[in-house]
């Protein structure tokens, strides 16, 4: 067998790692570079931290896969997909050996002394203006994303605030409301109003809806198959929310003609299944409810709560032990992550009552999910 450089695959003047003894280096600064990724397989003398997987996204350009590490380091306040990449990327530039090269032992020194946001601006504030890149002025307009979590509790309603108070002059509130004035005056408001001026902030704030919120369906974002599609629609939302007037929207909203404003204004908007969700957001079809149930996740709905019509729907009332629940809930999640995945012939097959054959013809089932999968339907003809 043939040893090689773990790192670039150099053949010659390898030394073998002194802590796992697995793997062989050709120099020190191949080892060093490696070590990124190889603390993860080797015996390292301390503690792994979620600072290291944070250095792993970073190396890999990819987001956090590691709960904990989402948490520590602000991904899971970063609401939206365009948030979470630019936090990243201030990572990046962060800790990159050929940018500033923060080392992960550092940025986790930083966060348990609570002063990892004052400490990342002290290492961009070192390096010349014109070498920052776009993600540090975006870090410092967001800086409530990195607070600790007390901290970040006031920042979040702060945040809150100035997101309402975005909309309210947005849609041509006066200035010198109050945000208890502004309050007040959303709640005398018609419900399909209050819901498009919350719409209205998520957009303004460069956000949208996510599966744990209530605007995920009346908004179309359920019928999106991916995050890319859905910051697609958003996007589409924000250039439509400035060539129409806000009451011009609600109407829209109300009496389900949003795709009519879209065109109206001139604004494209290129999704399969948006048509079908937009025709009726009060009497939508179930599956969108159970996709909508299928994938959030149990720390997101850690009750488990769901509509009647997918419980009735889709099997759920067969369920005898939250096991059941979670198996039956696993089916369908695999089902909605699928690229070649229609809701709508999922819809079809609930309706005839033929669930276990649809899906089977895509997935490898089981007995018991054709018991789960059994619902009251077809319903009987009426003589």
């Amino acid at each position: 067998m043939v040893r090689e450089c773990n790192a670039c695959r150099e053949s010659s003047n390898l030394k073998r790692c002194s802590g796992c003894h697995k793997v062989w280096y050709c120099s020190v600064t191949c080892q060093k570079s490696h070590w990124v990724r190889h603390i993860f397989a080797c015996k390292p003398r301390r503690p792994i931290t979620t600072a290291d997987h944070l250095a792993l996204a970073v190396r890999n350009d990819n987001l956090p896969e590691d709960p904990q590490t989402c948490e520590d380091y602000g991904f899971g306040r970063a609401f939206s997909v365009e948030n979470r990449c630019n936090l990243l990327g201030l990572y990046i530039g962060l800790m990159d050996p050929h940018r500033i090269g923060i080392p992960p032992k550092t940025i986790h020194d930083w966060r348990v002394r609570g002063v990892l946001v004052e400490e990342i601006k002290a290492a961009f504030y070192k390096i010349p203006i014109e070498s920052r890149g776009g993600y540090f002025p975006w870090f410092l307009q967001n800086q409530h994303i990195l607070n600790p979590s007390a901290a970040g509790d006031r920042q979040l309603n702060d945040e809150g605030d100035a997101m309402t108070l975005r909309a309210w002059r947005f849609t041509g509130g006066a200035e010198t409301d109050s945000p208890a004035d502004i309050k007040a005056r959303l709640m005398s408001m018609p419900h399909d109003r209050q819901t498009c001026h919350v719409f209205y902030a998520l957009l303004l704030s460069r956000w949208y809806p996510a599966p744990i919120d209530n605007l995920w369906i009346p908004f179309g974002f359920c019928s999106c198959a991916c995050e890319e599609e859905e910051m697609y629609l958003s996007k589409r939302y924000q250039v439509l929310i400035t060539k129409c007037t806000f009451d011009e929207f609600c109407d829209a909203f109300s009496s389900a003609r949003i795709l009519d404003l879209f065109r109206k204004n001139g604004v494209d908007v290129n999704l399969r299944y948006l048509a079908d969700v937009l025709q009726d957001h009060d009497m939508h079809k179930s599956v969108w409810d159970l996709k909508q149930f299928a994938v959030q996740t149990n720390e997101q709905n850690p009750k488990g709560q769901m509509v009647n019509s997918v419980a009735c729907d889709y099997g759920f009332m067969n369920c005898k032990k939250d096991v059941e629940v979670q198996a039956l809930k696993k089916v369908y999640r695999s089902f909605f992550e699928r690229r070649d995945a229609d809701p709508l012939m999922l819809h079809d097959a609930a309706i005839r009552g033929n669930i276990f054959g649809y899906l089977g013809s895509l997935m490898k089932l089981n007995r018991k999910h054709e018991r789960l999968m059994k619902n009251p339907y077809p319903l009987p003809v009426l003589k």
